[in-house]
C-alpha cells in the first residue's frame, strides 16, 4: 500500500496553472471558542476488525511525500498498532508526483493534495469514492471544512489540515516591515522578493494590496491587479518560485521577504530564529489539504483503516503540535500545546479569520482575465530572465537602490546581488566560484589578497575611456597605487560608536578597549583589530615590531578571554548597541553615523589616535561572464552624479573629487565622516611593516582559533552533564 502525500498543492502547481480548489465555506464558529470535548475513541465495529490477524501477506504502506507531511512518530505508532510495515519516500513537485501516477497507477492508496488537484482528479474520474461507513472517526472532522466546493458531498476527499497564505520575512534584513501585502511592492527590498507560483495566491495578493477584495469579479480590478504583478517582476525584479524556493531562500537570505504557507512559515521561524512572518491586515487566502482515493488503489481497506486512525483526536493534536500545522480534526483541539493553540496564524483568532477568504466561484470572465493576466506576468518573467545579468558580491547594504535602478534603467541589464558580512566571506565566496561573479568590491587587504590569489583580470582602459579620473592623494590604495585591478568606490574609517555617559568627558582613545567595566563589541576584521590594539598601546603599526604585536596579542587576550564572542559582524555589533547589550562597538563610521543619528545616548568618535582607514573598490572577477558590462557599471558608478547620489545614500565619504560639489553640504560638514586634514594625517591604511605582517596576522588569528577551542571544549563538557527531553502536551508518541 502506498500514501501519496503532496502538501499543500496550492502552492506548487505550474507557474501557469491557476489553483482554483482553495475553498472554505465562511466559518460560523472560530477555533478559539471551541468547548473542551472528550475525545472519541474507536467503536467495537472499527475497520480494524475488517483486517484479518490472520493474514499474514498484509502489503507494506509505503508513504510517498514531502518532508514533514506527518509526524514520523504516527507512522511508526500506526506500524505498532496494526502491525502493517511502512516505507517512507519524498517527491519534490507536481511533476514528480503526476509522473510516479502514470507510470505505477496501482501502487498509490491516499493522496493529500490541494482543493485544485482534487478538483482535476475528480474531473478525471481519477478517484475512488470515500466509504464513510469504514472511517467511525469521521465525526471528529470539522464541519467548516466539509462540503467545499471541488467536492461539496465529500464523496471523494476527507479534509486533513488548513492554513493562509501570508508573509514571511527575515527580521535582520527588515526591522519593521509594513504588515500588508504592499510591503511585498516596496521599493527598499527589490530584487528581495519572492511569489509563490499560484495564480490565485498572487491575484489574492495584487488585489488585496490594492484594496479590493480578495474574489472581485470587477474587471478593472482584475486589471489593476495583473499591472501590480508586472510592475512588480519588471521594477522590483521579483520572482516566482515554488514554495520549497521560498523556504532555501528565505534560510539563505537571499530573499528577503516572501509569501508562503502558514504552516511552512511556522517551522521556518522555529527553525531559524531571523525568521518572522505574518497575516497582512488586510487578510489573506485560505486553503486546504485533504486526503483522496486514486482510482487505480487496490487496496482500499488499509487506506480507509489508515484514515481512521488519523481522524482520531490524539492523532490529529500530536501532528498539528509537531509539524505545526491547523488540523481540520474539530475533537483534536483539547490536546494541542500552548505553543501550536496560541500561534495566532495557525489557529486564527476571529477577527483574523474574518478579514481571511478562501477562493469563490468565478465567473467565466473572471478566468479568462486572469488567464491572460498570468499570461502577461509570466510573459515579463521570461522577458526579464532574458535580459543580461550583472552580477555582485559586496558587503551587506552597500549598493544604493537608487544607483543600482539607474544603471538597470540606462542598460536594460538587471543587477544580482550577493552579499556577504566581512572580508572572509567575501574571500571565501570568491575563491569558491570566481565565474559566478562579475564585480566585487573589496577593501584594500581584501584586494590584495585576491590580487595575490589571481582572482581578478586586469581592467580595459579603452572601456573605461572618458571616466572621470580620482586623483586624491591621500585616498590612494597601496594594494593596487596605479588602478590596474580596481577603481575606488568609497572609504571611510573604522571607528568607536558608544553610549553618551561612558565617552562624557572623555578624551576619545583607543584605550577604552582595556576598560574591563564596559562591554565591548569588537569587529570581526582580524588586522584592523591588530592594528587598533596597537594604537590602543601608544605604538605605531606602520613601524610596529614582533615584540609590540606581541604585547598587543597579550593584551587582547587578557581583555577579551572570549575572543571570538567578543567579534561581530558590522549590523550586529550596531544593534547590540542600540539595544544596550554593549557600551562600546568597532563599527565604520558611515553606519554608525546613519544609526546613531536622532538618537539619544549614543554617538561616535574618532580617537585621538587616528583611526585605520580603508577604501573599497570595484574589481572584476578574473572569470566574470559579463566583463563589457562589469567595465560600463563600473564607468556609470564612477561618474560624478552618480558617486554623490552613492555617498549620500549610504553615508560613506566619496573618493571623487569632482563628486563632492554634489555631496550632501551636512555631510561634507562631519568630521567623523570627512575629518580634518590633522585627523587625516593620523588616519592611514592597515598596513604592516612587511617583515612582520605575516606575524602579525598568525597572532590575532591565533587568538580566535584558541578562542573557539575553548569555547568548543566547554560545550562539549556541558553537554556531557546535561540532556534534555522535548515533552509535549497531549503527546504521547515517541520517536524510534
Amino acid at each position: 500500500m502506498v500514501i501519496l502525500v503532496f502538501t499543500p498543492m496550492c502552492l506548487l502547481e505550474n507557474s501557469f496553472r491557476s489553483c482554483r480548489g482553495l475553498i472554505i465555506l465562511a466559518m460560523a464558529v472560530v477555533l478559539t471558542q471551541f468547548g473542551c470535548r472528550d475525545a472519541n475513541t474507536t467503536s467495537a465495529s472499527s475497520p480494524a476488525d475488517q483486517i484479518s490477524d490472520s493474514d499474514s501477506g498484509v502489503e507494506p504502506l509505503t508513504v510517498l511525500a514531502y518532508e514533514n507531511c506527518f509526524f514520523s512518530g504516527i507512522i511508526n505508532e500506526f506500524e505498532k498498532e496494526f502491525s502493517i510495515p511502512v516505507e517512507l519516500v519524498t517527491f519534490s513537485d507536481r511533476d514528480e508526483m503526476e509522473e510516479l501516477l502514470r507510470s505505477r497507477p496501482a501502487d498509490f492508496d491516499l493522496l493529500v493534495a490541494g482543493g485544485g488537484v482534487v478538483a482535476d482528479l475528480i474531473g478525471l474520474q481519477d478517484l475512488q469514492p470515500i466509504q464513510r461507513e469504514k472511517i467511525p472517526q469521521f465525526r471528529n472532522l470539522d464541519e467548516q471544512f466539509l462540503g467545499l466546493k471541488f467536492d461539496p458531498e465529500n464523496r471523494f476527499s476527507i479534509p486533513y489540515t488548513w492554513g493562509t497564505t501570508l508573509i514571511a520575512y527575515r527580521k535582520d534584513k527588515i526591522e519593521d516591515p509594513e504588515k500588508s501585502w504592499k510591503s511585498l511592492w516596496d521599493e527598499r527590498f527589490r530584487g528581495r522578493v519572492l511569489m509563490v507560483d499560484a495564480g490565485f495566491d498572487v491575484y489574492a495578493a495584487a488585489l488585496l494590496a490594492s484594496d479590493h477584495d480578495i474574489n472581485s469579479q470587477d474587471p478593472n480590478h482584475i486589471e489593476k491587479a495583473t499591472s501590480l504583478l508586472v510592475d512588480q517582476v519588471k521594477n522590483l525584479n521579483a520572482r516566482f518560485v515554488d514554495i520549497l524556493e521560498v523556504r532555501d531562500e528565505l534560510l539563505s537570505g537571499e530573499c528577503w521577504i516572501g509569501m508562503t504557507n502558514s504552516s511552512e512559515a511556522a517551522l521556518l521561524a522555529d527553525e531559524e530564529e531571523t525568521i518572522d512572518y505574518f497575516i497582512p491586515e488586510e487578510g489573506a487566502p485560505l486553503w486546504v489539504d485533504s486526503f483522496v482515493i486514486p482510482r487505480e488503489s487496490t487496496n482500499s481497506e488499509t487506506a480507509h483503516l489508515f484514515l481512521d486512525f488519523l481522524c482520531r483526536a490524539e492523532v490529529a493534536a500530536v501532528n498539528s503540535n509537531e509539524l505545526l500545522c491547523a488540523s481540520a480534526n474539530r475533537e483534536s483541539v483539547p490536546f494541542l500545546n500552548r505553543e501550536t493553540l496560541e500561534n495566532k496564524t495557525l489557529y486564527l483568532h476571529a477577527d483574523v479569520f474574518a478579514r481571511c477568504r478562501s477562493e469563490a466561484q468565478a465567473s467565466p470572465e473572471r478566468q479568462v482575465l486572469v488567464s491572460t493576466g498570468l499570461k502577461q506576468v509570466f510573459d515579463q518573467v521570461r522577458e526579464d530572465a532574458e535580459k543580461p545579468k550583472l552580477s555582485l558580491l559586496l558587503w551587506e547594504e552597500y549598493l544604493a537602490p537608487e544607483a543600482a535602478a539607474a544603471f538597470e534603467a540606462a542598460t536594460g541589464a538587471r543587477i544580482i546581488l550577493t552579499e556577504v558580512e566581512n572580508s572572509e566571506q567575501l574571500k571565501q565566496e570568491l575563491a569558491s566560484k570566481p565565474s559566478a561573479f562579475d564585480i566585487v568590491i573589496a577593501d584594500e587587504v581584501t584586494l590584495k589578497e585576491l590580487i595575490n590569489l589571481r582572482l581578478l583580470r586586469e581592467l580595459n582602459c579603452k572601456e573605461l575611456s572618458g571616466m572621470t579620473i580620482l586623483k586624491d592623494p591621500i585616498i590612494t590604495s597601496p594594494a593596487d597605487p596605479y588602478n590596474r585591478y580596481s577603481v575606488p568606490y568609497l572609504w571611510g574609517l573604522t571607528v568607536l560608536a558608544g553610549r553618551s555617559d561612558v565617552l562624557k568627558g572623555i578624551e576619545p582613545s583607543w584605550n577604552l578597549l582595556w576598560r574591563d567595566d564596559l562591554r565591548i563589541a569588537l569587529l570581526d576584521e582580524p588586522s584592523d583589530i591588530m592594528w587598533m590594539a596597537l594604537l590602543a598601546l601608544g605604538h605605531n603599526p606602520a613601524t610596529a615590531t614582533a615584540e609590540q604585536v606581541d604585547e598587543a596579542a597579550m593584551r587582547l587576550a587578557a581583555r577579551f578571554p572570549d575572543f571570538s564572542a567578543s567579534m561581530t559582524d558590522l549590523l550586529s555589533g550596531l544593534d547590540a548597541l542600540e539595544a544596550n547589550e554593549v557600551d562600546l562597538v568597532v563599527s565604520y563610521n558611515g553606519d554608525a553615523i546613519v544609526r546613531t543619528a536622532g538618537k539619544d545616548g549614543l554617538e561616535v568618535i574618532v580617537p585621538k589616535e587616528g583611526s585605520p582607514l580603508w577604501l573599497d573598490s570595484f574589481a572584476i572577477s578574473r572569470d566574470a561572464r559579463n566583463p563589457l558590462l562589469a567595465h560600463q557599471f563600473i564607468k556609470f558608478m564612477s561618474n560624478p552624479e552618480t558617486s554623490a547620489m552613492t555617498a549620500n545614500s549610504l553615508h560613506y565619504a566619496s573618493p571623487n573629487p569632482e563628486a563632492l560639489a554634489k555631496v550632501d553640504p551636512t555631510l561634507l560638514a562631519n568630521p567623523t565622516l570627512y575629518p580634518a586634514d590633522e585627523m587625516m594625517r593620523k588616519c592611514n591604511f592597515v598596513k604592516f611593516p612587511p617583515e612582520i605582517e605575516k606575524y602579525a596576522s598568525q597572532s590575532i588569528l591565533r587568538l580566535i582559533t584558541e578562542s573557539r577551542s575553548r569555547t568548543a571544549v566547554t560545550t562539549a563538557a556541558h553537554a556531557d552533564d546535561s540532556s534534555s527531553t522535548r515533552t509535549t502536551p497531549g503527546t504521547f508518541f515517541t520517536e524510534d
